[in-house]
């Protein structure tokens, strides 16, 4: 195997990680901010809308990822509306994240002690307060191992946006082997990429676990 042969399907694969990133980083961060408005709408809100986001939450985990994306992506071109393989793959995913990602922090939530809830409460801490100061601290370390463990199965889930046409990861090794390229070559290629990228996230939360834990060693004691 001459080094030509590794470096050309190498510099094909650049734009297929980087749509997978984009992918994987777009459907986290507002997956997530949907999750927390969700987890609070369930925790305040009425019964009603509860049972609803509930409902919502079981239909997307309980759904295959790749139904998921034939919905979106041929569901709304048979209604008339056009969108690319990209933001139909966007959609799908965030639409999935944010309901995996609402039990992580509704479960966190619970995880808090209910007497900080009381003391606040008693102190006359307003309920905003309450959430940024007293509970967003304690859900995070709770948090962060389940988020980051999701986190990587969304990475590998993105190569299911081949399906759709998207040119991620997996994609562009079924073009390079039609092509003509070794499959085995370029299927361990896709793999070693997958296996860094998810060292990369594993590295991240090792990395937030050490800083939480130290963060809350360093807090001063109030007696």
């Amino acid at each position: 195997m001459n080094a030509n042969a590794l470096l050309q399907p190498l510099s094909m694969y650049a734009w297929g990680i980087g749509n997978a990133l984009f992918l994987l980083v777009a459907s986290a961060v507002i997956s997530t901010v949907l999750a927390l408005v969700l987890t609070f709408a369930d925790i305040y809100g009425p019964r009603s809308l509860s049972r609803g986001i509930r409902v919502y939450s079981w239909l997307a985990q309980t759904t295959p990822p790749l139904i998921l994306l034939f919905l979106v992506f041929y569901g709304f071109t048979s209604n008339g509306i056009t969108l690319s393989p990209m933001n139909s793959a966007l959609i799908a995913f965030i639409a999935f994240a944010t309901a995996y990602n609402f039990e992580i922090f509704r479960a966190s939530f619970d995880g808090v002690p209910k007497d900080q809830f009381e003391a606040a409460r008693a102190l006359g801490i307003p309920l905003s307060q309450t959430l940024t100061r007293i509970v967003f601290p304690q859900m995070l370390p709770i948090a962060i191992g389940p988020y980051v463990g999701r986190a990587t199965v969304l990475l590998k889930e993105t190569s299911l946006a081949s399906a759709i046409s998207v040119s991620e990861i997996m994609n562009v090794t079924g073009g390079q082997i039609y092509a003509g390229g070794n499959p085995l070559l370029l299927i361990g290629i896709a793999g070693g990429i997958y296996i860094v990228l998810n060292l990369g996230l594993i590295a991240i939360e090792s990395r937030m676990s050490r800083r939480v834990a130290t963060t809350h060693a360093n807090a001063p004691v109030k007696g």
